[in-house]
């Protein structure tokens, strides 16, 4: 079946487009943009009418909006309401909340607060789709006909690290990672080296700005721009002189503009002060070799040596406690028991065997494509350029598979690459007899998507690992029952609504489901997973699986009168089953020590209720 993949209908598919590249192409990226939003709505709808998030993260950034207009200051990122009075300082950017914020306030007078929300939760997703399509399907335009552009655009729809980033609901920050990294890689293709390279630095700016963990991504970049700058001395470092520049700018920029002077202490998990000096000597290294002479390969490599040793030096001299990464000062427990328990966070391996699959594979089918096309490049000029997207695809692969979370930007930029290859490959089955062809079909679905030979494999090794429990629980260790993926009953918007007929109280939850008790209710909770607020996530997690007088103790600690508990998700299982005797252990088999009583708060809920009585 190799030898479906030579021959002139590939070149078909990798020829460049007529004379207008963008004819037809904006219009098969609304379209497939619209197939793929309506297929979301109708796939997620009765988790959109219950307003019930996918993730915790998305539950809290709404709650931070809602603070913002509220009249909470601008530069002020506290969450007043996890380990009250003093807050958590969240790590989060104000660039990812100005959206949210600014279409509820234009939906407002038209459908009010709670419809505007509604509405908004579902449009900034969707519409942050469409941005990172419209990217695509301008890139794809440039290089190729109108059905790679559609495909391109339909590859996020195949792609499951990609497209869980941008359904209804999901409002936190990493659909803008993806399309920030979108912007750089047009960045990257752009003609002009100065007007590409800002669009480099600053897109990278603003996406460090949000997360901090795309710093491996952004050295990846800058390292490509001064490639360009070695193999290419009449450039005289244009790509990297623009691309730095831009970066540093755009970082004091935004950092002024979103955290004024509120926080200038150094932070290992968010663009800080030490960041700004790092970039600040980056572009400085830049602009010598930019203006510098005599331009000896030696001497620009060793001014790029001792630029990298400078950065390294003031990162690590100023902030030696980031040695370690964002997450190096976590507190064991909390480390054992929350941030290695995120799949997302950790390498492929920890991911299920089709996501697996798709982090790995569909690089792959993208690198693969991408070296067809350097390959078969007319000129110079595009065979570098094909180079380039080919080093960056493979960086970003690796780090995808470092990083789960991060493979959707691998799967990205392999997008355009890989659309080229399989549609040259169905040109190609369009000439050969039925049985090739319907073998070649299979290949093409396979490289669409890689995780859907490992499904078809499981379901046929093990057709029972398909099926959930006719109660809509799985088993886990200990033999405590938690919910399948999604099924879980509770229901946060009964419970909001009943302790919103009791005074603000300060509740003591798993962490998972504290962001969605605070969204939906005025109560406070001791701690959710977020990192900064370790002391609490300690607390909470160390309560849990302790015996009952040591909890006790912890609770009262944090002046909790409430402990509320989602039986039938997988967080309260984890303690029950590693503590046996451990407070979460006895809560969930009924037997609550004498210092909690039962209490039925919220009817209908499924979610368990027991008030501290001393």
């Amino acid at each position: 079946m190799a030898s479906l993949f030579v021959g002139d209908d590939q070149a078909a598919a990798a020829a460049p487009s007529v004379t207008d590249p963008a004819r037809g192409a904006g219009a098969r990226v609304l379209v497939t943009w619209a197939l793929l939003a309506i297929t979301m709505i109708l796939v997620n709808l009765k988790l959109i009418t219950a307003m019930r998030f996918g993730d915790p993260d998305d539950a809290l950034r709404l709650l931070q909006v809602r603070d913002l207009l509220a009249g909470q200051s601008w530069f002020d990122v506290h969450q007043y309401r996890i380990a009250a009075p003093e807050g958590v300082l969240m790590h989060w950017s104000r660039l990812v909340d100005a959206p949210i914020a600014g279409m509820i306030l234009l939906l407002r007078p038209l459908v009010g607060p709670a419809g505007a929300e509604f509405v908004t939760v579902i449009a900034v997703p969707l519409l942050t789709l469409l941005c990172g399509m419209a990217l695509l399907g301008r890139l794809a335009a440039r290089w190729f006909n109108d059905e790679v552009v559609a495909l391109s655009c339909l590859m996020i729809g195949v792609a499951p690290p990609v497209l869980c980033q941008f359904t209804p609901l999901r409002i936190d920050h990493h659909g803008w990672q993806i399309v920030l990294a979108l912007v750089a890689l047009s960045g990257l293709h752009a003609r002009d080296a100065r007007k590409g390279g800002a669009v480099i630095g600053v897109s990278l700016a603003a996406l460090l700005a949000i997360s901090i963990e795309g710093l491996p991504l952004t050295a990846l970049f800058l390292g490509i721009c001064a490639l360009r700058g070695l193999r290419a001395p009449a450039s005289r470092f244009d790509w990297f002189h623009a691309a730095s520049l831009g970066l540093a700018l755009g970082s004091a920029a935004i950092f002024l503009g979103t955290r004024g002077t509120y926080d200038l202490v150094t932070h290992c998990d968010a663009i800080s002060p030490v960041h700004l000096a790092l970039f600040a000597w980056v572009a400085a290294g830049a602009a010598a070799l930019r203006f510098a002479t005599p331009r000896t390969l030696a001497g620009q490599i060793a001014g790029l040596g001792v630029m990298g040793a400078g950065a390294v030096a003031i990162m690590f001299g100023v902030a030696p406690e980031c040695r370690g990464g964002a997450f190096v000062m976590l507190d064991p427990l909390v480390k054992r028991y929350w941030y290695d328990s995120v799949a997302e966070g950790m390498p492929f391996w920890h991911t299920s065997a089709p996501m697996a699959a798709a982090i790995v594979g569909g690089p792959l089918v993208g690198l693969y494509g991408v070296f067809r096309l350097m390959r078969d490049a007319k000129d110079a000029p595009t065979r570098l350029l094909w180079l380039d997207h080919m080093l960056l695809l493979a960086g970003a692969w690796l780090i995808g598979m470092a990083v789960a979370r991060a493979s959707a930007t691998a799967l990205v930029f392999a997008a355009v690459p890989a659309a080229a290859l399989i549609l040259g490959l169905v040109y190609r089955l369009r000439s050969v007899p039925i049985l090739p062809r319907l073998g070649g079909y299979a290949v093409v679905m396979s490289l669409l998507a890689p995780g859907l030979p490992v499904v078809l494999g499981m379901l046929a090794l093990n057709p029972a690992s398909a099926k959930i429990a006719s109660d809509g629980t799985v088993k886990e260790a200990g033999g405590v029952k938690i919910g399948a993926i999604g099924m879980s009953q509770c229901r946060y918007d009964i419970a909001g609504e009943a302790l919103n007929r009791l005074p603000a109280t300060d509740l003591f939850a798993p962490l998972d489901i504290g962001p969605d008790l605070i969204v939906k209710s005025h109560d406070r909770v001791v701690a959710t997973g977020h990192h900064r607020g370790a002391a609490g996530m300690h607390d909470v997690i160390a309560a849990f699986m302790a015996p009952e007088a040591e909890a006790h103790a912890l609770v009262r600690k944090r002046h909790a009168t409430l402990i509320v508990v989602c039986p039938d998700i997988f967080e309260p299982a984890v303690y029950a089953s590693r503590a046996p005797k451990g407070l979460m252990a006895q809560l969930l088999d009924g037997k609550a020590p004498a210092w909690l009583q039962p209490v039925d708060i919220a009817p209908g809920s499924h979610i368990k209720f027991w008030k501290v009585l001393n």
